[in-house]
């Protein structure tokens, strides 16, 4: 007869041996699933995945679409409606210049931005040459948060090699004499404007005196909302009237920027309405002004200084309670064609992981290091 294994003494050992095996099997799986979810180390591009879908439904950007309707159509017509017979001819030599860049998508721009940007400036600040091929050493982007009056960051700011400013807002006084510097600092080395405010400040009667409220050797960058106010930036550059001559230069961003800062906020604002709602990507445009919606100004000119510069700190981003929209207005309302917190989670993944942003780590351009000042 066989001897069966059903003795207490056998089977209570058994069953314990078989609990911790199962345990153990448990434990291993969910270690390895924390392991997948995890942050991978820097460099490690191929372990952020991308959403396939998001990354598509990113790419389709209608107020782009609507801007270069209006682009061809106005050169049609040679802005005739428009443009003033003494700014005519460079308005058109404009807007025929940027129709010519509208490229197919190229996140390799970030490349060229040093040669798009600085080196116009630099040719105008020495007086010719073929200017510095170099990065900026540093660049402090100050943007126009309420949340900037909380902080004293002015000497910090000023300590940068260039401090961009946004849509004209106000800089402190010289030399750090007034309370405003203490917060925004008194600097400025470049406003970025985007072309409504460059179109609501030079008008026919003022030219562009009134667009550069940092003096005249401070120069400009701006991206074109409205393919109608290269009106505008003719009277604000050199080639639209003699007054202009010895200011500093207004520059265009290229299309091909302007295109990868439009994905990029697309797709991190997809990511957030899906995490957020649980709804399908493809409802996002119900929740959104999809013919309106757009990257900020801010968002546009820290990565434009990731581009120019060899490190990069942010000022004056976010919100606090309590804190006005602007720290230079009444404003508290936010404008809804930005989605700006899914901006501020761009700007986590900006200076945390840098290697995990979808279409910026394709561009083969390796970002600086960033510092976003809360």
């Amino acid at each position: 007869m066989k001897r069966q294994w059903s003795h207490p003494s056998i089977a209570l050992p058994l069953l314990v041996a078989l609990f911790l095996l199962l345990t153990f099997r448990c434990s291993l799986r969910h270690a390895v699933q924390l392991l997948a979810a995890a942050p991978a180390p820097a460099g490690d591009v191929g372990s952020h995945a991308v959403d396939a879908e998001l990354a598509e439904l990113a790419a389709v950007d209608p107020a782009a679409a609507a801007v270069l309707r209006d682009a061809e159509r106005l050169l049609e017509t040679n802005l005739t409606m428009r443009a003033p017979p003494q700014l005519r001819d460079a308005a058109v030599r404009g807007l025929r210049g940027w129709l010519a860049r509208q490229q197919r998508f190229d996140p390799g721009v970030m490349s060229e931005l040093v040669d798009l940007i600085k080196r116009p400036i630099d040719l105008h600040a020495g007086g010719g040459g073929e200017g510095d091929a170099r990065p900026y050493a540093s660049c402090a982007v100050v943007g126009n948060s309420g949340v900037l009056l909380a902080r004293e960051h002015g000497a910090l700011i000023d300590a940068h090699d260039l401090v961009i400013r946004l849509n004209n807002a106000p800089a402190g006084g010289a030399e750090g004499g007034s309370r405003l510097a203490r917060h925004v600092g008194a600097r400025t080395g470049l406003a970025f404007l985007n072309s409504n405010v460059l179109s609501r400040c030079a008008s026919r009667s003022a030219g562009c005196r009134r667009c550069r409220a940092y003096g005249d050797g401070v120069p400009i960058l701006t991206y074109m909302c409205n393919a109608a106010h290269f009106v505008e930036h003719a009277a604000c550059s050199a080639a639209g009237a003699e007054a202009a001559a010895a200011a500093a230069p207004v520059v265009v961003t290229d299309p091909r920027l302007d295109a990868v800062c439009a994905r990029v906020v697309k797709y991190y604002s997809l990511r957030r309405f899906v995490r957020e709602t649980g709804k399908p990507a493809a409802e996002w445009g119900g929740a959104h002004e999809e013919g309106m919606f757009h990257y900020s100004s801010g968002m546009q000119a820290v990565v434009a200084a990731a581009g120019v510069c060899a490190r990069v700190s942010v000022f004056g981003f976010g919100k606090e309670p309590g804190a006005r929209h602007h720290y230079h207005t009444l404003q508290r309302g936010e404008l809804d064609l930005h989605d700006y917190e899914a901006e501020y989670e761009f700007y986590r993944d900006l200076e945390e992981r840098p290697e995990a942003i979808p279409f910026l780590r394709d561009s083969g351009f390796r970002l600086p290091p960033v510092v976003v000042y809360r």
